[in-house]
């Protein structure tokens, strides 16, 4: 009767965790998913900005024909900054790939604890039901 009680302990504790967990795994979807909003966000505004800067390379280059004496001036600066914006892009892609390695990292750090905490309770809920089994 003692070890019953015992196991349905454990039992109610298992529940408790397996409610907190699934509790936080919602609470991680529904960081990833605000995630996703901000980088799709973000998306958006570079997408409007490169359609700006595509704008402002049609007036640069109607203003080029105008200006032949600084042509070579403002081709210059032209390939400084498609370069820039394709490093820019570069850097991005590249930082959101490690935020999204850092944070699998983190869940599976997470978990694999969580699962060596288990192991443990269940350990020492059979230790309890050998040292119950042997005093009966």
């Amino acid at each position: 009767q003692v070890s019953q009680s015992e196991l349905d302990w454990f039992h109610q504790v298992s529940e408790a965790q397996m409610k907190k967990w699934q509790q936080e795994k919602k609470e991680n979807r529904e960081n990833l998913k605000a995630l996703k909003g901000t980088a799709k966000k973000h998306s958006d505004t570079n997408e409007r900005y490169l359609k700006a800067i595509e704008d402002k390379e049609k007036q640069y280059n109607a203003c080029l024909n105008t200006f032949l004496e600084t042509s070579n001036k403002f081709a210059n600066e032209k390939g400084k900054l498609e370069e820039l914006i394709k490093k820019s892009q570069g850097d991005s892609e590249e930082c959101e790939k490690r935020a999204v390695k850092a944070e699998v990292s983190v869940l599976q750090t997470w978990k694999e604890t969580e699962i060596w905490k288990l192991k443990g309770s269940i350990a020492k809920a059979e230790g309890n039901l050998r040292i119950l089994k042997a005093l009966s």
